[in-house]
Formats: C-alpha cells, structure tokens, sequence
C-alpha cells in the first residue's frame, strides 16, 4: 500500500519542460530598437531554450550558456552611409524617408545574409529550428528564412505595425480612423488630417507593392534561392506578429487573434549608479534635468542652432543639467551642466532628484520615464516621436517645442513649468 501511494506521489510530481530550438534575426542597426529584442531573447535563454541570435548588437553575456549570438555590429554602418541627418529634416516630407529606411534594411539584409556564419545556418540541411523570431520594422526579407529551414515565423516589431504588417495580416486598417505610425497624428482625426492619412496610406501600398517588395524579393532569392515563394505571399504565411504597443501611445483599435500587443518589455527594475554619477545626483539638491536625444538623433550631430540654444537655456536654470553628449568637448558648456558619453537611462530616471528628463520622446525612453515617474519635455525628430510628444502633452505628463523653431526663451520657460508645476507629476500619482 505504501509503495503505490510513495509511486502515486512520485508520479504526480514529475513535471513536463518542453524546449524550442529558436533562431532570432534582428536586423535594424539602431540600439533603441535592440533593446527591445535584447530582453526577449535575454529571458528565453534563461527559460532554458536553446536560441541563436543575429544581431549588430550582441549582448556578450557568457552567464547566458544557452545563447549563441553573431555579431553583425558592421551592419550599423548602413546608418552612416544613409545619412541619418536627413531623417531630421522636416522640409523632406515622410514619404520622401520610407524609401531610405527600406534602403537601411536592405543593406542590414545584405550584411546578415553575406556572414559566413549565418550562411552556414541557412545553407546547411541539418539545422533544425522550432520557430524563428524575425524584426519586423518596415521590411519583411527575414521571414523569407522560415520558408528555406521550414519553421513558423514570428514577426516582433519595437513599435506599432508599419501599415504593410496588417495589411499582411489581413488586419482592419481604415486609414481615417487610425494614422500610420510614422504621421504626427492620435486620436481622433480631423477631416484635413483624415485626408492626408488616406493619402499617405495610398501611397505606401503602391510604393509597397510595385518597388518595395520586388526589392525584398529579389534579395532573398540572390541568398536564399529562386525557389523561394513570392515575398508578399511570404509575408501574409506569418505565423503571429508582436507588436510593442503601449496602450497610452495607441489608442484602442480591432486586431486580428494573430496579432498580440507587447509593452514594456524592456523595462527593469533600477540598478546601483556608477559612485561619481551617484555623488553628481546626490549633491544637487535644487534637482536636476535630465538631457538625451537617445542613440539615434546623437546630441553632437544636432543643427548648430538648436545646441546654442540649449546651452543658452541650460545655463540660465537653476538645476543641474545632466546631458548624455557624445564627446568629451562641448564647446561653451556653462558650469552647471555635466555631460557624459553614455548614460544608463533607466537608472538615472529612478533617481529622486531627477526633475524632469528632456528628450526626443521615442518610444522606449519616454516608457521609461513614464515607468519612472518623470515629466517630460519632449524634442521630436522623427519617425513616432512627433505623434509621442503630442500624447505626453495630451495626457498631462509633459510638454513639447519645435527643434526648428524653440528659442532660448522658451526651452527654459517651458523645463521650468514642467519641473515645478506639481500637476505634471501629479497625473503618475493618480493614474
């Protein structure tokens, strides 16, 4: 009697662990992006999965014994080469800049496909995954791997869907009700802003389909081979989409079962700050601002007007400024502001004396100060950052300025409303 009720209870106890071989292609050579896919990848290899990972930016963390990463950091020259000052021009119109993000990825395709590494795992019979994770950013070349080593693939986006995704996926995409998320539009749309989406969204379907794609597909058939399916039909056989939407950017909208919303995934909680930034943050009592265009719209590449008047605002605040400047030179710098190359951002954000952080509002850093409970000023550039600066100012958490057109005057006027009036950080307290 024993022995079966010591079997019965053995038996009960055993548990089932099921682990997937899983290959991760993350393209995009922009970190802001990366980090997003890092926390991913990151938290299946620790689940126990055996995953292999192309990216520009490898984590190169020797404790993660089931993760395998080829470095394609090169790839990131494709920026350079583009030219990113372009991207920051408002005189080009937004249909004049998807061409030259296709054109990123298309050369970020070229450099992954070419690795001698990576074409050892495509090429070879014998590699066997059980799902592959692809970035979907504006290009669907990487879903054509799960047609050459016969695995579903899942596309995973840092953003919301570009509008060639859902129209992939067979998802509800009225272009009156719901903006591409490249126009500064969300919310409700007014009839000239309704006009102008449908317009934008006619114009990327042609474009999508009578260059882009052509494009895509002649670039995976040079590597994959001629036997490939078309790439539009490759891209609507997509197993699931993630998409990193947070609900406070993207208003409510129908999706189809196989797309599921992401947020925050790259959110953790604060580690220890280096001693001296600690001591710098510490000390200043009167509360500090803190300044960072991100990794893509670098401080030492903005116009020359718009650094003069930072610098002419910053010095007439009564804070510290702690800006994220990538030299060790800024010339005129006033002795109340710090700069440092790099920054670890979400552990400054947590700091109690940060008073409000100045940014250019892309997605990942303004979830951060939101998690963190920071107002914000929002500088806008490109892509979504517009749309993002508009919500803050929408819901109370911030307030925005025109690059292009702030004065010294403003941008001071502006950091010191944000910073002492208490109803900014009164909405985290209440919502």
């Amino acid at each position: 009697m024993h022995f079966y009720f010591l079997l019965l209870v053995l038996i009960s106890s055993v548990g089932q662990l099921q682990c997937a071989r899983i290959l991760g292609v993350f393209q995009m050579p922009t970190v802001s992006h990366q980090n997003v896919f890092q926390a991913l990848w990151k938290e299946l290899s620790l689940r126990g999965h055996d995953v292999t990972v192309v990216t520009p930016y490898p984590l190169k963390d020797p404790s993660l014994v089931n993760l395998t990463e080829i470095d394609m950091s090169y790839a990131s020259d494709s920026m350079k080469r583009h030219g990113f000052q372009f991207f920051m021009r408002k005189e080009y119109p937004v249909h004049t800049k998807i061409p030259k993000i296709f054109a990123i990825n298309y050369d970020a395709a070229n450099a992954i496909f070419s690795n001698e590494q990576f074409v050892n795992i495509y090429n070879n019979s014998k590699e066997k995954f059980d799902v592959i994770l692809a970035q979907t950013y504006i290009s669907p070349i990487m879903y054509s791997l799960g047609y050459k080593l016969g695995a579903p693939v899942i596309g995973v986006s840092s953003m919301g869907g570009y509008i060639g995704s859902h129209y992939a996926m067979g998802n509800p995409n009225p272009s009156s009700l719901y903006s591409e998320m490249f126009l500064p539009y969300n919310g409700e749309l007014n009839m000239y802003e309704r006009f102008l989406s449908t317009l934008y969204n006619i114009w990327n379907r042609l474009y999508l389909t009578f260059v882009a794609l052509p494009r895509c597909d002649e670039i995976a058939r040079k590597y994959l081979g001629n036997d490939l399916p078309y790439m539009a039909d490759i891209e609507k056989n997509l197993s699931l989409l993630f998409l990193t939407i947070n609900p406070i950017f993207y208003p409510p909208r129908p999706t189809v079962p196989t797309i599921i919303p992401l947020q925050r995934l790259h959110i953790r909680p604060p580690k220890p700050l280096p001693r001296d930034l600690q001591k710098i943050l510490d000390d200043a009592k009167e509360g500090v601002i803190y300044f960072s265009l991100g990794s893509n719209v670098q401080s030492v590449n903005m116009p020359d007007r718009l650094r003069s008047v930072l610098i002419e605002a910053f010095s007439e605040l009564p804070y510290k400024i702690l800006w994220k400047y990538e030299s060790e030179d800024l010339p005129g710098k006033p002795p109340n502001v710090v700069i440092r190359k790099w920054l670890p951002q979400q552990d400054v954000l947590a700091h109690p004396n940060i008073k409000v952080f100045v940014s250019q509002t892309g997605l990942q850093s303004t979830e951060e100060a939101i998690d963190r409970g920071v107002p914000i000023v929002g500088v806008p550039f490109i892509a979504d950052q517009p749309m993002n600066t508009k919500v803050i100012t929408k819901i109370g958490v911030g307030l925005g300025v025109d690059y292009e057109t702030v004065t010294k005057e403003e941008l001071r006027d502006v950091i010191i409303e944000v910073a002492e009036n208490i109803t900014y950080v009164y909405v985290y307290i209440t919502h």
